[in-house]
Order: structure tokens, then sequence, then C-alpha cells
């Protein structure tokens, strides 16, 4: 490789995370049938709405349950709840936690409705099913 030095090869390995993070994660991936939707039961507790706070220096900033993150080789994601119950996993790029939440620096939106602590069994597609009392603490979150 030449041309490449030893400092410009660490600052592109060192920035792979960053870049990864950047492409995408906005994509509304379809499930590939009605018929291939699965149900599954969500618990109380289990779905959370992203808040949006407002640091000391003024900066808005959201947030999510730390537990809703998935971390996997360097990447997080999250699983987000559509209008139609239908959960997509979504990559987000994080910053540091604050007490139980982790910062969000891009990948979600305000208001967005991200599954918290997500069971091994659940996967992108899958339609959930949350009782009146859970959809109704998501909303409060909001207002």
């Amino acid at each position: 490789m030449k041309g490449l030095n030893y400092r410009t090869i660490a600052l592109m390995v060192w920035m792979l995370p960053a870049l990864l993070g950047a492409c995408g994660g906005h994509e509304k991936k379809q499930p590939a049938s009605p018929s291939a939707t699965a149900s599954a039961p969500v618990a109380i507790d289990a779905i959370a709405t992203v808040t949006e706070s407002v640091d000391a220096a003024g900066r808005k900033r959201l947030l999510v349950p730390a537990s809703s993150i998935l971390r996997k080789a360097d990447a997080d994601q999250v699983f987000v709840v559509g209008a139609d119950s239908i959960v997509t996993l979504r990559w987000v790029s994080t910053g540091h936690a604050i007490g139980g939440n982790t910062i969000v620096l891009s990948g979600l939106e305000k208001g967005e409705t991200v599954v918290e602590t997500p069971s091994a069994e659940l996967r992108e597609g899958t339609r959930i099913t949350t009782d009146t009392h859970t959809q109704d603490r998501a909303k409060e979150a909001l207002q």
C-alpha cells in the first residue's frame, strides 16, 4: 500500500466504527410477506419511547434505556417498533450513559418506540403485542 503510512492506517481503523454508524440506519425494512410475520408477547415495561433532554449547555440530546441497546462487534442496534407493531432492527450511534439511559447520537428520532430489554428470541419482522397499559405509559413519556 504505497503512500499510506502507519498514522493514516491507524486513523482509518479508528474512524471505521464512526463511519459505519453514519451509514444507513433509517432504511425501513419490510418483512418478506405478511404470512412471514410472527407474533411475540411483550411484557409490561418492555417498550420505551425515545425521549429528548437538554444538557447543562442547552444542547438537545436523545435518550433511550441502556437496556434497549444491543451491542454487537462495536456496532450498536435497537429494535424499533413501527406503527404496525412490527419491529425492525436499526443501527444507532451512541454516546455515553446517563443513569439508566444512553445518549443516541444518530439513528433514532424523538417519539419513536424501542423495545426495552429485548429477548434473545426477538427477530426483525416480528409483530409484537402490548397491553394498553404499556402503550399508555409510552405515550405519557412523550408529554
